[in-house]
């Protein structure tokens, strides 16, 4: 949500690459390493709970603005779209996983 709020108030994405995204993604595994399951159930809910009212909170002009994004080569991407493709997409992404995991 933090690139799509970034984009909201008209400002680029600017020096952040997949590699960074990698790192970032990396430094969460290893310092949730032994989180159980209730407690990534119970920061899943926190943390769609707080998307949602994030992106509740949007105004139909912040959704439509559009900004220079570096991870998509700074092609002007507009909220909706950063929404769209990072927030939700990802975490049905992250659900398809844990689906085929579990075999649900």
């Amino acid at each position: 949500m933090q690139l799509a709020q970034t984009v909201a108030s008209g400002k680029s994405v600017a020096g952040v690459n997949w590699d960074d995204v990698h790192k970032m993604n990396a430094q969460h595994a290893t310092e949730h390493v032994a989180v159980s399951k209730a407690e990534a159930l119970e920061l899943l809910k926190r943390n769609s709970q707080a998307a949602a009212a994030a992106i509740s909170g949007l105004t139909d002009a912040e959704l439509d603005r559009a900004a220079p994004v570096s991870l998509n080569g700074d092609a002007p991407l507009t909220c909706q779209f950063v929404i769209e493709d990072r927030a939700l997409r990802h975490s049905f992404h992250h659900l398809a996983r844990i689906r085929a995991a579990v075999a649900w």
